[in-house]
């Protein structure tokens, strides 16, 4: 399938970007007709309401089928419940999933997890950036915190598997984040690169107990932590660390599933890297899909540093492949996903409702 691609559509294909506007702009339409761009993530930006966003996702996946390639577009979003949920109502105003943790309910999580991806799939989202399988060991924690499950790794592991099992009926693709653990961290990687100064046999107690636990029940996408690890490497965060996507994910863990980057754009990357080094830097380590989230100019300068990589002989034609293939076989499962009709929030307001009420009764306990 790959060899018949052009260099263009395979560097495309492992991009995912944000995007400004509510409907199909000429920028967007290049991304998605020109650069081949082949994933999305969607903002408070990109919405205004239910009707108006499955139209847009309608119209991209429609865009992007038409160009002979048959291939649909990830649509990804973080919509994790609490503080981090891009889409407000009519979406339901899902609490903070630290409340599952209080719980300790396999039940709720795994109903929380079945109500989260139902509405996301009404108007053709088929990813979403959660369940968060970061530890919550940390108080002084800045960006974590109450968006983690709990401080127990094993509630996490357990109740994390709920959620994506959960998601699972539905065909939307939960991604496990941010690996391999952002919550013993004091920074927030969005401005600065944070560290976690803990010994390997904490980090493998501890952060990785999660996403071992949930690669095990077959977890197929994860998401990296822009953080720096020095027991494991000092010189790279996850991100960019060939020791933990390649070493420890890849061989120790066994993952076989799709690795994306946080964003690109964050502070900890900025801060330290060249923009044109990531490319080299990302697949070298392992990564399969680089995301640019706020800037579509810099989406299309990071394809294109790929594309000039690869003629210079600086990233080998079968790494672009290694993920490519990872990446088809994930969207070979969502030909079809985006519904004909917009969805009709109304049949969900009494049992999503229900279930608030039962998670909000742990949110102070």
């Amino acid at each position: 399938m790959t060899a018949s691609q052009t260099i263009v559509e395979k560097t495309g294909s492992l991009i995912m970007s944000g995007f400004n506007g509510s409907s199909i702009s000429s920028e967007l339409k290049n991304l998605i007709v020109d650069q081949r761009v082949g994933g999305f993530i969607l903002f408070e930006r990109n919405y205004e309401s239910p009707a108006q966003l499955h139209s847009l996702i309608k119209d991209m996946q429609s865009l992007a089928v038409s160009q002979a390639r048959g291939r649909p577009l990830l649509i990804s979003v973080d919509q994790e419940g609490g503080r981090v949920s891009r889409l407000k109502a009519p979406f339901s105003d899902f609490p903070s999933q630290n409340c599952l943790g209080i719980s300790k309910s396999e039940d709720l999580a795994y109903r929380f997890g079945q109500s989260l991806a139902v509405e996301l799939k009404s108007v053709g989202i088929n990813m979403d950036f959660a369940p968060i399988l970061d530890v919550n060991s940390n108080p002084q924690n800045p960006i974590i915190g109450d968006r983690a499950i709990s401080g127990d790794p094993g509630l996490v592991s357990s109740l994390g598997y709920a959620i994506i099992r959960g998601f699972l009926p539905t065909g939307v693709l939960p991604v496990g984040k941010h690996f391999p653990g952002h919550g013993d961290t004091d920074r927030d990687s969005h401005l600065e690169l944070p560290t976690v100064n803990k010994s390997v046999g904490d980090l493998e107690n501890i952060e990785l107990k999660p996403f071992a636990y949930n690669i095990g029940k077959g977890l197929e996408v994860i998401m990296t932590a822009h953080v720096l690890y020095p027991a494991w490497d000092k010189d790279y965060p996850a991100t960019f660390s060939k020791v933990i996507l390649l070493d420890i994910l890849r061989k120790k863990l066994g993952f076989k599933g799709l690795i994306i980057s946080d964003d690109l754009e964050m502070k900890a990357v900025e801060n330290l890297f060249d923009f044109k080094d990531i490319p080299v830097l990302g697949f070298e380590a392992g990564l399969d899909q680089f995301m640019i989230c706020n800037n579509m100019e810099k989406s299309i300068a990071l394809q294109e540093q790929m594309i000039r990589d690869v003629e210079k002989g600086k990233i080998a034609s079968e790494r672009i492949d290694e993920s490519l293939d990872r990446t088809e076989r994930i969207k070979s499962r969502l030909i079809d996903f985006t519904p004909q009709t917009p969805p009709d929030f109304n049949l969900w307001a009494k049992p999503h409702g229900q279930l608030i009420q039962e998670m909000k009764e742990f949110v102070s306990a």
